[in-house]
């Protein structure tokens, strides 16, 4: 360095700590394009080219930078071995100004290139997206900003970002990762739809991004569940409380421990104005199968039908950036329809094989589609081959817990007719026949129900603990082991599914059977003592 440096301190001791100490070389890159070429710049404002692997220097600075700049970050452009861009400082000097610059001639001439950024908030850091050319990011005092032309003109980026020191950003993949000062690392996921974004997306009145490759991630071994309040039990370390979303959806908020990616395909997309009507979330195998479909919450205005299913989490639907993350499973199976504790389960659908898939955006007469892949665990050793069949046979499995699902529901409500026939009839002249029919049949559609999964439990592990588990919860139990890793199904797995689908068969059979010979017997009775008849539901396909 060409600039000398001079004692720091009073007259009578000098300072000793170093931190005023000048003429240090403060930010130091190796060209990632050419060997032997190096930048350094020094907290005195001077910036120097070595392209000879540091033997000579150059004092490239730029000729309208205020003296005693401290130079924070040099980058350099991931396209272009002669751009670099530099971020500086002069807070010490009571000069809140940003300085950002950029050369494209290997510090010959620079340019300013922090318009839009406001003057009392200085920077502290600047990088460039490696994959879309002009892309960057910068750090200041009080946050992140954002360029989509090389500098050109700046955004504020802060989406729930709190107003924080930025001092270091880094890009790994396609996630945008922020070292602030005091308020810990905070990572965006996914930054693909800015390097898709244009100004045409903007004027278009919907708009769905390229959803980026998306590891499928299996959840392995997790007992906690989505109770309300702050819960301790979890394979991930760290109590968490359950927050219910506006879309239904259950959202964990950590305490103690930091937040990982999403697990899922991150769905971006963009609508120029809030749609009138629901919008839809469609999914599609590479066979053009349909594996799962999402709404948004209808609007006010609709009637109570389409708002009556409300189970399923709800997509976002609100005017400008939207995101869902969908978790890879297929639909979850039919609830069980009652008061008791087996109605509030939630049988979750499988996960889907990695492969090919489609995602098509509806948002009134506009419909959009695009094209993503889901790979496997990078540290799995699995073949397509073994994850294909694991899903078959978790497939196969869910099958049959909805039809076990849709069988207990039957049940349930023809037990509830026959319990409102039975007290009917005791209350007629010349019931007492029919009443008894229907509390006869009642305990026997009861008997072929405990079979299948115990009904009428009290809330609590003690009615669960005394009674044991019964053909539906051991096939729930099923489906968690065989997707509890990426691996082949077990010959002891499929040997289990087909002595439970067996046992399972045999007792809806038992019931079907049932509704054949007896039902038509007591409609029989009913009808003769001049009351009406009682109708089953059709099972759905």
């Amino acid at each position: 360095m060409d600039r000398s440096a001079q004692p720091t301190g009073g007259p009578i001791n000098r300072d000793s700590i170093g931190a005023e100490v000048y003429a240090t070389v403060f930010a130091f890159i190796e060209s990632p394009h050419e060997r032997g070429v190096f930048w350094a710049g020094s907290d005195d404002g001077l910036i120097h080219l070595s392209r000879d692997g540091g033997l000579t220097w150059q004092n490239v600075t730029p000729p309208e930078l205020p003296e005693w700049t401290l130079i924070s970050c040099i980058e350099p452009s991931p396209f272009d071995a002669a751009t670099v861009y530099v971020a500086a400082t002069r807070y010490k000097l009571d000069d809140y100004h940003p300085y950002l610059y950029k050369t494209t001639d290997y510090g010959a001439t620079w340019q300013r290139i922090d318009a839009g950024i406001p003057a009392h908030d200085f920077t502290r850091v600047i990088r460039a997206d490696p994959a879309r050319r002009g892309l960057l990011f910068a750090g200041t005092e009080t946050g992140l900003y954002l360029s989509f032309d090389d500098g050109a003109s700046w955004m504020r980026f802060m989406l729930n970002l709190p107003v924080a020191p930025v001092h270091e950003i880094l890009i790994k993949d396609s996630d945008l990762i922020v070292g602030t000062h005091g308020r810990s690392i905070w990572i965006l996921d996914d930054i693909t739809p800015l390097r898709a974004m244009t100004a045409d997306i903007l004027d278009a009145p919907v708009h769905l991004f390229a959803p980026r490759t998306s590891e499928r991630i299996l959840p392995g071994i997790d007992w906690s569940g989505n109770n309300p309040g702050k819960e301790y039990l979890s394979s991930t370390g760290g109590a968490f409380i359950n927050e219910k979303q506006p879309d239904g959806a259950i959202k964990r908020r950590y305490l103690d421990v930091g937040q990982n990616p999403p697990r899922g395909v991150i769905i971006t997309y963009y609508l120029k104005e809030t749609p009138a009507e629901a919008i839809t979330l469609s999914f599609f195998d590479a066979r053009g199968e349909l594996v799962r479909r999402f709404r948004s919450k209808p609007p006010e205005s609709a009637d109570s039908e389409e708002k009556k299913d409300d189970k399923e989490p709800k997509i976002p639907a609100k005017a400008g950036w939207n995101r869902f993350v969908w978790d890879m499973r297929h639909a979850p199976a039919p609830r069980i329809e009652g008061k008791d504790p087996p109605a509030g389960m939630v049988i979750e659908g499988p996960f889907v094989a990695p492969g090919a898939f489609c995602v098509t955006l509806k948002a009134g007469d506009a419909e959009t589609a695009q094209e993503f892949v889901i790979v496997q665990d990078p540290q799995s050793t699995a073949t397509q081959e073994d994850l294909e069949a694991q899903h078959d046979l978790a497939m196969r499995i869910h099958q049959t817990l909805s039809t076990v699902v849709q069988t207990i529901n039957r049940m349930r409500d023809l037990r509830a007719q026959l319990d409102g026939w039975a007290k009917r009839a005791e209350t007629l002249p010349d019931g007492a026949p029919v009443a008894a029919h229907a509390k006869a049949l009642r305990e026997r559609v009861l008997e072929i129900e405990k079979h299948l999964l115990v009904p009428d439990l009290r809330p609590g592990w003690a009615d669960n603990l005394n009674h044991g588990v019964r053909l539906l919860e051991k096939l729930m139990s099923l489906a968690e082991v065989v997707q509890l890793g990426d691996y082949r199904p077990t010959d002891a797995a499929e040997a289990a599914f087909q002595d439970l689908a067996t046992r399972i068969a045999f007792q809806t059979a038992h019931f079907e059977a049932l509704i054949e010979s007896d039902l038509p017997a007591l409609n029989a009775a009913i009808a003769g003592a001049g009351f009406g008849a009682i109708m089953l539901p059709v099972p759905s396909t």
